[in-house]
């Protein structure tokens, strides 16, 4: 019996491990219509906002191309968010190489601008989800 109630108190503390170990989500936030959360730097984090994913139906990845440094990841991006009228939804700058941006459904124009290099993509947002990734020369690859 006295095992019995070891187990039980040694299995509850690793349970209790494994949630303060999960990374908290960064903040949300919101501008009009559209609230974003923006993050990804280390494992952990990078997880939580994976995991997080399934509730925005936009994600950008932002990553440096192969032939740069191998720890570098995309921070600091600018992005911008166009309704199909033109209409801008979204100006912002990353905090990390992971943005996740609800958004309604519609067509949208997506600029992302990162070390002087420039990317453009149409996405429209419907019934999926939509993930983008965008690859950048690194900074090394940039003069």
């Amino acid at each position: 019996m006295k095992s019995s109630g070891s187990s039980i108190v040694l299995a509850a503390g690793l349970a209790a491990g494994v949630v303060c170990a999960q990374a908290p989500l960064p903040r949300e936030h919101a501008v009009g219509a559209v609230s974003y959360v923006s993050g990804g730097i280390g494992s952990d984090e990078a997880q939580a906002l994976r995991e997080a994913s399934v509730d925005y139906p936009l994600t950008l990845e932002l990553a440096a191309a192969a032939g740069g440094p191998r720890d570098e990841y995309v921070s600091s991006a600018e992005v911008r968010i166009a309704d199909s009228r033109g209409a801008l939804l979204l100006d912002t700058r990353t905090d990390g190489p992971l943005l996740l941006v609800r958004l309604p459904a519609g067509i949208y124009a997506v600029e992302v601008q990162w070390n002087g290099v420039h990317r453009q993509r149409t996405v429209e947002i419907g019934a999926r989800r939509q993930h983008l990734l965008l690859e950048f020369p690194g900074s090394a690859d940039v003069r």
